[in-house]
């Protein structure tokens, strides 16, 4: 983790979580890194920016993000955080706005977490949280509160030496989660689901007739390579020197590896959010986004080398 050395708090509109900020604050002084809390409000309308009372025009839209400023202030002091910790508010969207931060600032890592109000049994990430992990080039950590004593962290990976970009992103993976469980002596899990892609159709389809003995033996087969590939991911980053548990599950990853989460009790994964699909290069894969709008836990959410965000800079930045 000492890989980060510019983080970036990004408060919900209006609102900054203390466990996002009490984690960002640690782990600034951990890594003697720059901190810097960015909230981006919505504009007011207009007519309602300035107003002219009794003879006075008041910028009410300034004085608002000014109290917004100082309060913020005033909560990074109070959790610990330094002197010289910036802390930035401005408006527009939201999402928009954290992004191009880190594009013009070059932060390495962003924290955020979401609001009270949008948690449930079930918390479903909003659009502006699933727009920063789908678009921000840098890893992005989804704070969520745990009940947990100690660290119990879940790196998903998907081997494939053939794939170039899907291995360097499992590498990624792993070095992030290796290096959490070795600093904060946490309980290292890897997990892993497989499948044997058309298993069902060819059980049970009038038209192919494959007997169960043959497609039994295939996903004996498929299962044999998945767990050498896994295996060998295991063994290149030495995961067995932190006593890490392998999990490999069969079914759909989007079922399959949150059901895992649930039941070794994790809170925090670590996994990558990138697919790859024909000329347009580089995209969120349908399985990740999955995974994230199931899980209970904090998840820390990375993109292989090579993503460029959609997102573009404005010609003058704030």
């Amino acid at each position: 983790m000492d890989r980060f050395k510019r983080i970036l708090v990004a408060a919900s509109p209006g609102h900054l979580e203390p466990l996002t900020l009490r984690n960002a604050v640690n782990l600034a002084d951990t890594n003697d890194a720059h901190l810097t809390v960015l909230d981006v409000v919505a504009p007011l309308p207009p007519w309602r920016k300035r107003m002219n009372v009794e003879g006075r025009t008041i910028d009410v839209e300034g004085a608002l993000l000014h109290d917004r400023e100082e309060r913020l202030r005033r909560m990074v002091v109070n959790t610990g955080g330094r002197e010289e910790t910036e802390v930035i508010v401005t408006v527009g969207e939201p999402f928009l706005e954290v992004i191009r931060y880190v594009l013009a600032h070059g932060h390495d890592l962003v924290m955020m977490g979401e609001p009270e109000v949008n948690r449930a049994a079930l918390p479903q990430p909003s659009s502006g949280v699933m727009h920063v992990l789908r678009k921000c080039p840098t890893p992005v950590w989804v704070m969520h509160p745990s009940l947990a004593r100690e660290l119990r962290i879940l790196a998903l990976v998907d081997p494939d030496p053939s794939d170039p970009v899907r291995d360097g992103l499992n590498n990624l993976v792993l070095e992030l989660a290796t290096s959490l469980a070795r600093r904060h002596f946490g309980e290292l899990h890897l997990g892993h689901a497989w499948t044997l892609e058309g298993e069902a159709t060819l059980r049970t389809s009038p038209f192919v007739e494959m007997p169960g003995r043959i497609v039994d033996a295939m996903a004996r087969e498929v299962e044999e390579v998945h767990r050498d590939q896994l295996n060998l991911l295991a063994t290149r980053h030495h995961v067995d020197e932190l006593g890490a548990s392998i999990h490999m599950v069969s079914g759909e990853p989007g079922v399959a590896l949150p059901r895992l989460a649930d039941h070794l009790d994790i809170n925090l994964i670590v996994m990558g959010t990138v697919g790859r699909t024909g000329l347009k290069g580089l995209i969120v894969g349908n399985t990740a986004e999955t995974i994230l709008r199931s899980v209970r836990c904090s998840v820390l959410a990375v993109k292989p080398q090579g993503f460029v965000t959609p997102v573009k800079l404005r010609h003058r930045t704030p």
